[in-house]
């Protein structure tokens, strides 16, 4: 049986426990129950950590994939190669290819998350030391600074393809 099936059928039986649950359970049925729930949360939680892991190292090599494919498609476009569709071509079709892989929604959007945390993260450390002030402050015009940075950064999640 697999650990998604026995984790969809402990939710099941947990669900229908609370729904019997009364003052007459015996505290060691209920505390089988909970045993077995955190069991299967402690699984489900590690098996979702290495998923991240996997998914974050996948999305680091297509970011590093579509910094290569925007460099070339800008080569290609300043030395006056344009791109056309199944043409005989090389050049051009292979800028067509490439601008293509640009626009795929998933590629896209995951960059546009990560540069969104790299704007965050500069953010969140420009300036520690932010305080009240006036017009002329330079921690008010940090706070400012700061405050772009993270608009930034949200309009970047926002944008889904190039």
């Amino acid at each position: 049986m697999s650990e998604l099936q026995n984790n969809k059928e402990l939710v099941a039986v947990g669900h229908e426990f609370a729904k019997a649950l009364g003052s007459d359970t015996p505290i060691i049925e209920i505390a089988k129950m909970m045993s077995r729930l955190a069991e299967r949360l402690d699984c489900t939680t590690a098996a979702l950590r290495e998923t991240a892991k996997q998914r974050d190292a996948l999305t680091a090599d297509n970011v590093a994939r579509a910094e290569i494919i925007g460099q070339l498609v800008w080569q290609y476009s300043a030395s006056g190669i344009k791109p056309v569709k199944k043409t005989l071509n090389p050049a051009s079709a292979l800028l067509d290819e490439a601008l293509e892989v640009l626009r795929q929604p998933a590629t896209a959007a995951a960059v546009s998350e990560l540069k969104a945390q790299g704007v965050e993260t500069a953010a969140e450390t420009y300036h520690p030391l932010v305080g009240t002030g006036g017009n002329d402050d330079p921690q008010d015009n940090g706070r400012c600074i700061r405050e772009d940075l993270v608009s930034i950064g949200r309009n970047l999640r926002g944008v889904v393809a190039l």
